[in-house]
């Protein structure tokens, strides 16, 4: 599901349940626990109730994993760390995401201006 050339970009833009729960190799139980836990996790839902996760969620879901699983930090420990970490990396989302959008007027300007 990732893309071999660079691990942190996904071939798919939403994962279901248990994709997630086999590409992390815990039970979709835990992955809905720290739904509830980390506000940071939010899931699309679909009509019948289904979760996607995006590739933001991954990221958050795959940190926790490691600090949890492979470091043995403490969840409430985990979820101070992750906190910290969204709040640093909100603001250059948003500049990213900013960047995103003015490329693209850039380059519909360019095609009207051919």
């Amino acid at each position: 599901m990732e893309n071999p050339a660079n691990p942190n970009e996904y071939t798919k833009k939403y994962f279901k349940i248990g994709e997630v729960s086999e590409m992390l190799g815990i039970p979709a139980s835990t992955l809905r626990f720290w739904e509830k836990s980390f506000p940071q996790i939010k899931p699309l839902k679909t009509k019948k109730g289904d979760r996607l996760y995006t590739a933001k969620d991954l990221d958050v879901l795959k940190n926790i994993h490691y600090l949890s699983h492979k470091k043995g930090v403490k969840l409430a420990q985990v979820s101070k760390k992750v906190k910290r970490e969204d709040a640093i990396l909100d603001p250059k989302m948003a500049a990213i995401k900013a960047l995103r959008e003015l490329k693209e007027k850039l380059l519909k300007l360019r095609q009207q201006l051919e």
